[in-house]
């Protein structure tokens, strides 16, 4: 299988936010890439370790990958 592009949109205040884009043969996997790139725990933002609401997927958040043309 080839390589995509895809966006990682993060909807927040109910918009979407474009956070960046991973590359992966499929969709599943592209969200599992977004996930390890941009997710944080709820520990992460507890200890400090994350900034709040930057180019990341917080826990309370919906996001999506969608291919690049």
């Amino acid at each position: 299988m080839n390589m995509k592009d895809w966006r990682v949109l993060v909807v927040r205040d109910g918009v979407a936010v474009d956070i960046g884009k991973v590359s992966e043969t499929d969709e599943p996997l592209a969200r599992c890439a977004a996930l390890w790139r941009y997710g944080v725990s709820e520990e992460e933002i507890t200890v400090g370790e994350a900034r709040r609401r930057g180019a990341r997927i917080y826990p309370d958040e919906d996001f999506e990958v969608l291919p690049m043309p």
